[in-house]
């Protein structure tokens, strides 16, 4: 306990010690950090489908400069906690997806002999996903008035405890699905992720339509703004020194 005092490090410890610490990546992960936010491209198409797993892994498992790696998945095995983070967090995904996937709307959308396919496994699945999302639940007052608030907020009501022998089955079932190479609801999520397209797409429209009834713009303003657009911008005018002494030698 009195290492601090009389240890060979001063206080604050030695500098060296302490920029190789301000150096090291970190493990707790941010959802910035997070492999969906890291490979969405806003104003195209992502690179994901063109990865092949082995590829995909090698990326996730380098992190950048900041973050250790893109998930929790990648941590070693000496870290078993975040190991199961990283799986938790897949099945919370995965938990969402269903949710939309039995909407009306999307059933609508699909033929019935292919709905019927991939709800047979996501009826299988489904107690599985939830069973292995060991979040902490939603937040009761949901505060849109900023990004950042709305991202916070939760869709998913707290969920009951569950048992350790339901959560060892739970991840033997996981781990068998996982392995498949090809599945119907995997196949439907493929298909729907769309390289990120539909949700940046839809983004993108909902903000434009946020301009053109709250900014307001009117259709002159998006005539003005496009044809400003076809030309270059008029280049800045260089920074002036931040003081000089022209006040003091005016007349």
């Amino acid at each position: 306990m009195a290492e601090g005092l009389f240890g060979a490090s001063s206080f604050g410890g030695n500098a060296s010690e302490t920029q190789n610490t301000s150096q090291a990546r970190r493990t707790k992960l941010y959802p910035y950090d997070s492999t969906a936010m890291q490979l969405i491209e806003p104003y195209g198409e992502s690179v994901i489908n063109n990865l092949t797993k082995a590829k995909l892994w090698e990326a996730v498992s380098k992190g950048n400069h900041k973050a250790q790696y893109h998930s929790h998945l990648c941590a070693p095995t000496s870290d078993q906690w975040h190991i199961g983070a990283g799986i938790s967090l897949t099945a919370a995904a995965l938990v969402a997806a269903v949710k939309h996937f039995k909407s009306d709307n999307v059933k609508a959308l699909i033929k019935d002999e292919l709905y019927a396919k991939i709800e047979e496994e996501v009826n299988v699945m489904l107690p599985v996903f939830e069973t292995l999302n060991l979040g902490k639940g939603s937040q009761d007052q949901r505060d849109t008035g900023t990004l950042r608030q709305a991202k916070r907020a939760k869709m998913s009501t707290p969920k009951p405890d569950v048992t350790e022998p339901q959560v060892i089955k739970a991840a033997q079932e996981f781990h068998a699905w996982l392995s498949k190479e090809q599945s119907p609801f995997q196949s439907f999520l493929f298909i729907t992720a769309a390289s990120n397209t539909f949700f940046t797409g839809h983004v993108a429209e909902l903000v434009a339509r946020a301009a053109v009834s709250e900014k307001p713009m009117r259709v002159e303003d998006f005539v003005t703004a496009m044809k400003a657009r076809l030309h270059k911008p008029p280049e800045s005018q260089p920074a002036g020194a931040a003081s000089s002494a022209t006040g003091l030698f005016e007349s």
